[in-house]
């Protein structure tokens, strides 16, 4: 494995063993002889109290008090069931409370939208309660939606505090994943996903008025607003958190698995798999949160989106797109265009994050939402990518690993191209093992952009472009098929050495390999939920 300090990439090999073994436990039940010995007068005991049959566990379901009025969920079997008195998208929760882990894997069943803290548009008079309420749920919990247009959103000022581990993740998901009297298959767009709210910087906003408090951003699906001027804002914590079929809405007004609108860097998200949701798996609206540990399976359309001036950091992020299409990445700069020359009047600049280890699986097929790809990139967007590993086979227009977004009009072409030419787009240490490495540029660039080689640019940073006939095992969409093993045109294996990017920013993990995980790497937790992860799109 090691070769001279440098290491093989890899994909998922070693977790997807660990998702594929196991064992029965085989469990000798005991005997009860419950014959009477009919030596002994059977006389009951005066002093002893007859048992009764059992009873119903009675269950611990939501609490929480309003303006002197109890709310309160209501017991279903196993579950726990809250009507839209208790929760709904006409009523903001002002009041903190607990959601648990039910036992016999019951579920707390949402009629409604679960909206946590008051919504306020400061420009109309209000003000933000920076002490607001607190959602926190219990590892091990189970929430579900029954409507489409059903999601959870977090205001500002309100808190998450979901936390769960390995073995006993947050769920969120669908009400047909858990209703045993009913057949229907859960699917995309059965629930709308979470909602995130920051006071955080957007490009979106001036300067003065996200120095102002008049920073308020309209938030996608039924409206809300968003925006600020502390990009270290907290908003919670998600760890351990699995969404599935969630995503819901129109072209230009959809929501995602998870939006995260304008949060800021005391919010931290890691150990996150999102499943067959609609839209985006994680879209971020500006601010600087980091995301770390994501694995993103079957989405509908991207599985990282982020626009209007994400800051943010990155790592260890797992997209697999083998039977929906879209890319692994796609990400903007930011959608509204500066006053002035150079962008001051604007709360914040355009996005530049930087991402590492993160692997995108792709088959480039047409699905619902486009083509698989690796990353597109566009409206003036900046990033800085490590240990990227990008596989795909499509060899049509819309598959390619990259993408430095050029439409047939020749608009948004030259700001992504000047900043790949300047450096501030740029790989480092990463691979392309692809049938189509870039995407074709329709319209011609023109000045100092007509001689931008955009190979040239990408093997410039320690890069390697070895295509997709090179890359063993990746067959189909078996993604179970993958091991890592990467070789050149002569066969041998291909070995790029790893960013090591900690001595500069704590949030970064130095690996010694590309790509999402490593292929020794079995018995650390971000193995184990990836392996975890695998086994629920099984």
């Amino acid at each position: 494995m090691n070769l001279s300090g440098l290491f093989k990439v890899s994909l998922i090999s070693s977790a997807l063993v660990l998702a594929g073994c196991g064992g029965d436990i085989n469990v000798n039940p005991t005997t009860n002889d419950n014959r009477v010995d009919n030596s002994v007068d059977n006389v009951t005991n005066p002093g002893t109290t007859p048992v009764e049959p059992d009873k119903e566990v009675q269950l611990e379901c939501a609490t929480y008090t309003l303006d002197g009025t109890e709310f309160k969920g209501e017991q279903d079997g196993k579950n726990c069931k809250y009507n839209q008195a208790f929760a709904s998208d006409r009523k903001d929760i002002n009041a903190s409370f607990l959601i648990k882990a039910l036992p016999d894997n019951g579920a707390h069943i949402f009629e409604g939208a679960l909206f946590v803290g008051s919504d306020v548009d400061t420009s109309k008079g209000g003000s933000i309660d920076l002490d607001g309420p607190t959602l926190t749920i219990e590892a091990g919990a189970t929430i579900a939606f029954t409507k489409a247009d059903s999601f959870v959103r977090v205001a500002r000022g309100a808190n998450i505090h979901a936390v769960g581990e390995v073995d006993k993740p947050i769920t969120f998901t669908s009400i047909f994943e858990i209703d045993e009297d009913d057949a229907t298959t859960p699917a995309m767009q059965d629930w709308g996903g979470i909602q995130i709210n920051g006071m955080a910087t957007t490009v979106e906003c001036s300067k003065t008025e996200a120095e102002t408090g008049m920073c308020n951003i309209a938030a996608e699906g039924v409206v809300s607003y968003y925006g600020g001027n502390d990009d270290t804002d907290d908003s919670g914590t998600l760890k351990h958190v699995v969404v599935k079929y969630a995503g819901n809405g129109v072209e230009g007004d959809e929501l995602n698995s998870i939006t995260l609108n304008a949060v800021g860097s005391g919010t931290k998200i890691e150990y996150i798999h999102i499943h067959r949701g609609y839209d985006d798996g994680i879209e971020l609206f500006g601010g600087q949160v980091n995301i770390k540990h994501v694995v993103v399976t079957e989405t509908g359309d991207d599985g990282i989106d982020w626009d209007t001036g994400w800051k943010g950091n990155g790592q260890f992020i797992l997209v697999q797109t083998l039977t929906q299409g879209n890319h692994g990445f796609e990400t903007d700069g930011g959608k509204k265009d500066p006053t002035t020359a150079d962008g001051s009047d604007r709360a914040t600049s355009g996005s530049n994050p930087t991402i590492a280890n993160a692997t995108v699986v792709s088959n480039g097929i047409n699905g619902p939402r486009g083509h698989g790809a690796g990353m597109e990139m566009k409206e003036w967007g900046k990033a800085q990518l490590h240990n990227m590993l990008f596989v795909s086979k499509g060899t049509e227009d819309g598959a390619a690993c990259f993408d430095l977004f050029n439409k047939k009009d020749g608009s948004s072409a030259a700001g992504v191209h000047a900043n790949a030419k300047a450096g501030e787009i740029k790989f480092h240490n990463s691979i392309f093992a692809c049938a189509k490495n870039f995407e074709d540029i329709n319209t011609p660039l023109e000045g100092d952009l007509a001689s931008f080689d955009i190979a040239q640019w990408f093997t410039g940073g320690g890069n390697q472009l070895i295509g997709f006939a090179n890359f063993e095992n990746v067959l189909g969409a078996d993604m179970a098929s993958t091991n890592g093993t990467i070789k050149d045109k002569d066969g041998n294996n291909v070995a790029v050495e790893s960013s090591k990017l900690s001595e500069d920013n704590s949030f970064f993990t130095d690996v010694t390999y590309i790509g999402a995980l490593g292929e020794d790497e079995t018995d650390t937790e971000w193995a184990k939920f990836v392996a975890e992860s695998v086994k629920r799109t099984q």
